[in-house]
């Protein structure tokens, strides 16, 4: 389902705190939710994709929304214990942002498949309110 950057935009509240995508390799211009990502970050996902050959399983990106501080960890998935870097991307945004905070999950890695992403953050971190988000 293509919903795109309305959609997107709808989403986003002065209470969402960031979005933890999932994707089964990394990022390229074809990658799904670049282009809407993108216009949450202000084009730091494009520069970033232009700009570098890194490899990492991992990337944390910070913007802004509504005045506040807002993350985007995008993770690679290829084995269950890569599920792990999407708890370090909490982990890391938990220090600036509110206990309250929604943050959305991009979900497009097939190989979390039989793991309920969801209910594993809420285990273990219970202060923030995670979503699924489609777009």
């Amino acid at each position: 389902m293509d919903l795109g950057i309305k959609h997107l935009s709808n989403a986003i509240t002065p209470q969402s705190s960031g979005i933890l995508w999932l994707t089964d390799e990394k990022l390229t211009y074809k990658t799904l939710g670049v282009y809407e990502f993108n216009y949450l970050l202000d084009g730091i996902l494009i520069k970033n994709i232009a700009n570098t050959t890194n490899d990492s399983k991992s990337n944390f990106f910070l913007g802004e929304s509504f005045g506040n501080p807002f993350f985007i960890g995008h993770t690679i998935i290829q084995t269950k214990e890569d599920i792990a870097n999407c708890f370090n991307h909490v982990e890391i945004a938990a220090k600036f942002i509110p206990s309250d905070s929604t943050i959305y999950i991009f979900n497009r890695a097939k190989n979390t498949a039989h793991t309920n992403i969801l209910k594993e953050l809420e285990k273990k971190f219970n202060v923030f309110q995670f979503k699924n988000l489609n777009i």
